[in-house]
């Protein structure tokens, strides 16, 4: 029988090596006073489980609350030295215009700020634009201590965990790189000459736009060391707008960023804003336009040529960038090259071999091309893409071409009115046969006409008619020769005459009194040596 079924006291019946005094019992805490009221003793009987199963003791009861206070002790004073960490330091990955501050306190970070900007440098690019900004006075341009201090003033160190997970979860992210907000106005001192850079930024700017056009056609976009219409030659017409770049270069100098790329939006709208792959579509249209490479040549000499880089100036782009060829330009730059080479009655300078040195215009003789037929054949050899020769069609002549307003003869008659003396030159220009001479008389209005002409077709034994006289009906001179020299159509030209006395043809001025109707006369013997010599085609020139 235990103690709680007789209902005595615990303390009075249990004994043990140390029993306990009842005397004592008083002395006994109230809990255990308590505990006897109710029939028990300190020792839980066996059966107590069944009696009161859910009652646990107190001390396993307060342990957990303990640990808990403790743990809310700790993160509360982690909470603390964190908020005062980034109170005074900058979370990892922070930069401060371009500088990184990692875990700096303000002092340390405003001076590695102000040393970047000591080295500091702006390039700005974009298109073929490049341009490096370097300031004279490099520490004006930042306010070192105010920028960190603001940076820290914006650290949010209330909510640090938040702020830190983030910049170690992600050092790249905008929200690492810097808190402060964004403004529009560059964040520059008021030592930094806003003036100066923005003249010297100008001055770049004019120079690259300076024969820039900012449209896209056929002039801009044809490179002439590859021969063909390129993208890339094409963009190098683009302006950049006056007013496009100051403030983003203002705003990258205050953030020290030391490269600046220009965007589409910096340059002046360019071919309507079409895309690259749409240019670069136009201009393979074109280099189908430009496949000609023609050597021109008269009478086996080099005279010009057509290829890509003349013909990409006929090239014109409408407004859906479809390429043509101007057939009006091409055919105006054929005329133009024809009138070049055009001899026959122009204005010539040769020496004859003997020294003098004759200047003489108008006359038969020479080149003169065949316009109508040049521009057909250019034409056509345009359209099919033709590479080679094309000798350019001519209805007349000469022997050689050099260009214009020289020499373009070979063999060659001379005659001299003022010396009244007439030479025969080889090609060579080595003196064949030579002879006095009369020529037309002036006084009768029978002068000679000067000029570079063509020798006709000659005979013998000729019979020289004059014009019909109106009042008598008679021709002014029939007279026979026999070696007709004709240069000028069938009326003037060389011939023998044994009427003239011998001492006329060494009087120079015989000519002026016993003077011809306009032709050459020559003593007989030395004109049938002139006939064995000359052939039809040959130059004969008469000048003073």
């Amino acid at each position: 029988m235990n103690s709680y079924q007789n209902n005595k006291s615990p303390f009075e019946t249990i004994t043990g090596p140390n029993p306990l005094d009842p005397a004592s019992r008083d002395r006994l805490p109230d809990i255990a006073r308590a505990a006897d009221k109710k029939g028990g003793n300190h020792f839980a009987p066996k059966d107590s489980a069944s009696q009161d199963g859910n009652e646990k003791p107190r001390s396993k009861k307060s342990a957990p609350k303990v640990a808990l206070a403790i743990g809310i002790a700790l993160l509360a004073a982690g909470y603390g030295a964190g908020a005062y960490v980034f109170a005074n330091r900058y979370y990892p990955g922070t930069q401060i215009a371009g500088v990184d501050v990692s875990w700096l306190q303000q002092a340390d970070a405003a001076s590695r700020l102000q040393k970047a900007a000591m080295s500091y440098s702006l390039t700005i690019t974009g298109n073929d634009f490049s341009w490096t900004y370097r300031p004279v006075n490099a520490t004006s341009l930042i306010d070192a201590d105010r920028r960190t201090r603001e940076m820290l003033e914006h650290s949010e160190s209330l909510i640090w965990p938040v702020k830190l997970f983030e910049s170690l979860s992600s050092p790249t992210s905008s929200s690492s790189k810097s808190t402060q907000p964004v403004s529009e106005t560059p964040d520059l001192p008021d030592s930094f000459d806003e003036g100066d850079f923005k003249s010297k930024l100008q001055e770049a700017v004019d120079s690259y736009n300076q024969g820039r056009s900012g449209v896209f056609d056929a002039a801009s976009a044809y490179d002439a060391s590859l021969g063909t219409f390129t993208l890339e030659q094409a963009k190098k017409n683009v302006k950049i707008k006056d007013d496009g770049i100051y403030q983003d270069a203002l705003r990258a100098i205050a953030m020290l960023d030391t490269d600046l790329e220009l965007t589409q939006d910096d340059f002046e709208q360019f071919a309507t804003g079409a895309t690259g792959e749409q240019l670069s579509q136009a201009c393979a249209q074109a280099n189908e336009l430009i496949g000609a490479d023609l050597a021109l040549k008269l009478g086996g000499t080099n005279v010009g040529s057509l290829d890509g880089s003349t013909l990409s100036q006929f090239i014109t782009f409408d407004d859906a960038l479809a390429p043509a060829l101007d057939s009006a330009k091409l055919e105006e730059w054929i005329r133009t090259l024809a009138s070049t080479l055009d001899t026959v009655g122009t204005l010539r300078t040769y020496t004859r071999p003997d020294g003098k040195t004759v200047q003489i215009d108008g006359g038969t003789y020479g080149w003169n091309v065949d316009e109508d037929q040049l521009v057909s054949s250019i034409q056509d050899a345009v359209a099919n893409k033709t590479a080679g020769d094309l000798e350019i069609p001519c209805t007349s002549s000469g022997a050689v071409f050099t260009k214009q307003g020289e020499k373009d003869w070979a063999e060659y008659v001379d005659i001299d009115l003022t010396e009244q003396h007439a030479r025969y030159y080889d090609a060579s220009g080595t003196l064949q046969w030579e002879s006095g001479c009369i020529t037309g008389n002036p006084n009768k209005g029978n002068a000679t006409p000067t000029g570079v002409y063509r020798m006709n077709q000659c005979g013998t034994n000729i019979t020289l008619r004059g014009a019909i006289d109106p009042e008598t009906g008679e021709r002014e001179y029939e007279t026979p020769v026999k070696y007709w020299m004709p240069f000028i159509g069938g009326a003037v030209g060389l011939h023998d005459a044994d009427w003239q006395s011998s001492a006329s043809f060494s009087n120079p001025s015989a000519y002026t009194y016993v003077g011809s109707h306009g032709c050459v006369n020559l003593p007989p013997d030395k004109a049938g040596e002139l006939y064995s010599l000359v052939k039809q085609g040959i130059c004969v020139i008469v000048h003073w």
